[in-house]
């Protein structure tokens, strides 16, 4: 079936290898967590502001606080997904006059968090204050000193102003039975839901709130298996064919997982890495030390990637953890120079101790042909930013007549973002653009020839617009 709908169909033929993207890079992570939306990508800047809005460390071992931490410790900006496996649950209480349920006050969203929240009714003459708390914000409904005269009121004022709780009123208990003052309350019955959740439930996440964001890097906390990352990079090998989006996945081996077993995994791509070995961290709920699998780690050289200047290879970069962990049962911590080499061979990218600090040994992909430039991951992420820029301005002529002028005028224009590139020092030089006719009205060639940085070599983008 011919494809009417207007497009950039892009090939690459890729004579050497290139440096990481200049700018600001970007993660995107799915993970439990005991508060906040679920099923929305929000965008966190720090540590503290994640907390704020996804609520710490608990009991249950959720995934998303422990990568946040390790992320956030190095540095970036995060995309969050909560997920959840469908058994959590809101917090709640239901306030009385007398023996009557009058208004059930529910925690804003599902999760455990919701158990510390502190429900107050003042009496104020014969209307009521109410007090939200949950030790760390305090609101305050009043009416402007004059209270509220009906529970239905009440309702109207918590739903219109609260980050905490929604009320609902009884049926029939809108404008009798006043709720009785009531001594700070808590809310009960939060529940987080599993930690471990399904495959499905990941991979839907991604399919329906995350193929369209734009993010460099994709995490997913405790999740180690070759099965999923092979599917996972699948889907970002298609998302870049179908929608020009370019990004990577960054995982883990599993908790003291051997050379041999890692290095029989079949996953591959130029979209995917995974790191070795697993880290020490410190609970935040327990205050005890705990190993995390190699996902975490990921976490964190993550969160390096996004803090270094893009032209900065994460080759010899120090990563912030507390500690790593290659056999919990010996204590063995570092692996030495020979099994640095023998995981390289196997396309894990090791994590060691290099001189006084911890340093990934060489940043790169899971791309099986070891002397492709894809090999390294530095060199996609810049084939990515380049073709990527390109292609965001070549998008905005579609449709415009096939004119020599107009791809004279492209052209100039595609030179000038070179040009752009080169004061950053992400390429060296370039080769002239070319932008001619096709093979119909409805196609025009552009080629494109960078010399990076990195390397001494250029790289030749031949995009087709269609």
């Amino acid at each position: 079936m011919s494809i009417l709908r207007p497009q950039i169909i892009t090939t690459r033929k890729v004579l050497t290898s290139l440096i990481a993207p200049e700018g600001a890079r970007t993660a995107a992570m799915v993970g439990t967590s005991q508060w906040g939306p679920i099923d929305t990508v929000t965008e966190v800047s720090t540590l503290s502001n994640y907390i704020s809005i996804f609520g710490d460390e608990s009991t249950a071992g959720l995934t998303g606080i422990k990568g946040a931490t390790q992320f956030f410790n190095n540095g970036g900006t995060l995309k969050f997904v909560r997920v959840t496996d469908g058994t959590e649950d809101k917090a709640e209480y239901m306030a009385l006059n007398t023996a009557t349920d009058v208004i059930n006050f529910i925690a804003k969203y599902d999760g455990t968090y919701g158990n510390n929240i502190y429900i107050t009714i003042e009496a104020n003459s014969t209307s009521r204050n109410i007090i939200v708390t949950d030790g760390n914000s305090r609101e305050y409904f009043s009416n402007n000193g004059l209270g509220y005269a009906t529970n239905e009121a009440i309702e109207t004022a918590i739903n219109a102003g609260s980050n905490l709780v929604t009320a609902v009123v009884e049926t029939g208990q809108e404008s009798i039975n006043l709720a009785d003052a009531l001594v700070s309350t808590q809310l009960t019955g939060g529940l987080d839901g599993a930690t471990t959740i399904s495959t499905t439930i990941l991979t839907t996440a991604f399919d329906d709130l995350l193929m369209d964001e734009e993010f460099n890097f994709l995490l997913f906390p405790g999740e180690t298996t070759d099965a999923f990352y092979n599917t996972m990079s699948g889907k970002l090998d298609n998302r870049a064919t179908s929608d020009k989006a370019y990004s990577r996945l960054i995982g883990g081996i599993a908790k003291d997982e051997t050379y041999t077993t890692a290095s029989a995994r079949t996953s591959s791509g130029k979209r995917l890495t995974i790191v070795a070995p697993n880290i020490v961290a410190t609970n935040r709920y327990s205050n005890s030390e705990e190993i995390l699998d190699g996902s975490y780690l990921a976490c964190a050289y993550t969160g390096t990637l996004c803090a270094l200047d893009v032209e900065v290879s994460g080759t010899h970069e120090t990563v912030n953890v507390e500690g790593l962990s290659v056999l919990e049962s010996s204590g063995k911590t570092y692996y030495n120079k020979n099994e640095q080499n023998q995981l390289l061979n196997a396309n894990i990218a090791p994590i060691s101790k290099i001189g006084t600090s911890i340093q990934m040994v060489r940043g790169i992909t899971r791309f099986s042909d070891q002397t492709s430039v894809y090999f390294e991951e530095v060199v996609n992420d810049i084939v990515d930013y380049v073709q990527g820029e390109l292609e965001t301005y070549l998008q905005t002529v579609i449709g415009k007549p096939n004119t020599t002028s107009n791809r004279s005028a492209y052209a100039s224009e595609l030179n000038a973002r070179l040009t752009t590139f080169q004061g950053q020092g992400v390429i060296d030089e370039y080769t002239e653009s070319s932008v001619v006719a096709g093979t119909s009205p409805d196609i025009i060639n552009a080629t494109v020839g960078i010399k990076p940085a990195y390397s001494t070599n250029f790289v030749l983008l031949t995009i087709n617009i269609n």
